[in-house]
């Protein structure tokens, strides 16, 4: 079984990473609007902090949306969801394995470039750390919530849009607690409170995503 596990973690990497093509305009999308939106404001650099925590974390929501609706398009067209749903191993296991693969292949490159980043929004350096760690659990919040918007939209015609009406209500309370941590962190609040916050809310995702997305490809199959 390990072995099994093991196979789809290099599969799933293998798949996200078979073109550069898919990483390199993620991250592109990503430090274009983090750009902007500086460059938007002018030298105003009180303003820039004012606004800089609902920045980062939108355009990280904008980042993860649109890379989101054909999550599972490849793996339904060449059928690859019904070996998942005969495999022997558990199919909300299977669902757990391809949403860190894909954080892995979307979130992890946004989280290595944001100390650069965080030099174009004016944020401290000694506050990179906090942010970051706050980031990489608000995108695996992202990344759960988009993949089971990708699955409960399996077979439905113009699915870009319906995806992106179901994901983003849902990604309010992240967004709010995301953007909680980051502007305590730089009023010198303490932030364990939102930190705590985005973590029970990630736990409840990791148990109740793969339940709902395992349910949804099973029907999509049968």
């Amino acid at each position: 079984m390990n072995k099994l596990i093991y196979s789809i973690i290099l599969n799933e990497l293998k798949i996200q990473n078979n073109s550069l093509k898919d990483p390199i305009f993620i991250i592109c999308v990503y430090l274009s609007l983090l750009i902007i939106f500086p460059l938007s404001l002018g030298g105003n650099s009180n303003l820039l902090k004012d606004f800089s925590p609902a920045i980062i974390w939108i355009c990280a929501l904008i980042t993860f949306i649109s890379a989101i609706e054909k999550f599972f398009s490849s793996d339904a067209s060449e059928g690859v969801l019904e070996h998942y749903v005969l495999s022997t191993i558990p199919l909300s296991l299977i669902i757990v394995i391809k949403v860190f693969c894909y954080w892995i292949s979307v979130g992890l490159p946004l989280i290595i470039l944001f100390p650069i980043i965080s030099l174009f929004l004016n944020l401290p350096f000694n506050l990179v750390g906090i942010i970051c760690f706050s980031l990489t659990i608000g995108t695996l919040s992202f990344s759960f919530i988009g993949v089971m918007g990708s699955a409960l939209v399996l077979g439905v015609k113009k699915s870009n849009l319906i995806v992106i009406l179901l994901v983003l209500p849902l990604t309010i309370p992240v967004l709010i607690f995301g953007i909680s941590t980051t502007t305590f962190s730089l009023e010198g609040i303490s932030p364990l409170t939102s930190i705590y916050l985005q973590c029970m809310l990630l736990s409840f995702l990791i148990a109740i995503v793969p339940l709902i997305t395992s349910k949804a490809i099973k029907i999509y199959v049968e």
